[in-house]
């Protein structure tokens, strides 16, 4: 069974750690994280019980990756592996090669395809 603040549960108790966070926590980050000032359509009473309510029943399946550590506190296995994911957005400029090239002159007769309006 997943919820629909599933992600936001794992990601905030995988920086927690071994130790977990108290439901309470995990309530007030998760609705941070989903509210903003135009829009009021969340109620924290409702999430922190849905939470509960998730987390407690997740905790109890063998196949779940919450762990009940203590009394209100949840964290995630331990033997639990998660998918990695890579960004290769960032671009060092150490690692580019920067090659410079001298522009040929224009010639509107090279070819017909590129030519130009308005001449530079």
């Amino acid at each position: 069974m997943k919820n629909a603040y599933h992600s936001d549960i794992m990601q905030l108790l995988l920086m927690k750690g071994k130790e977990g966070m108290h439901v309470s926590q995990i309530s007030r980050m998760v609705f941070n994280l989903h509210t903003n000032l135009f829009d009021r359509n969340l109620n924290y009473q409702e999430l922190h019980h849905m939470l509960r309510m998730y987390l407690w029943r997740q905790s109890r399946t063998r196949r779940s990756p919450f762990v009940h550590v203590k009394y209100g506190y949840y964290a995630v296995k331990p033997d639990l592996a998660v998918q990695l994911d890579f960004c290769f957005d960032d671009v060092f400029e150490d690692d580019v090669v920067t090659e410079t090239k001298e522009k040929a002159p224009y010639d509107p007769y090279k070819d017909p395809r590129q030519m130009k309006l308005f001449e530079e």
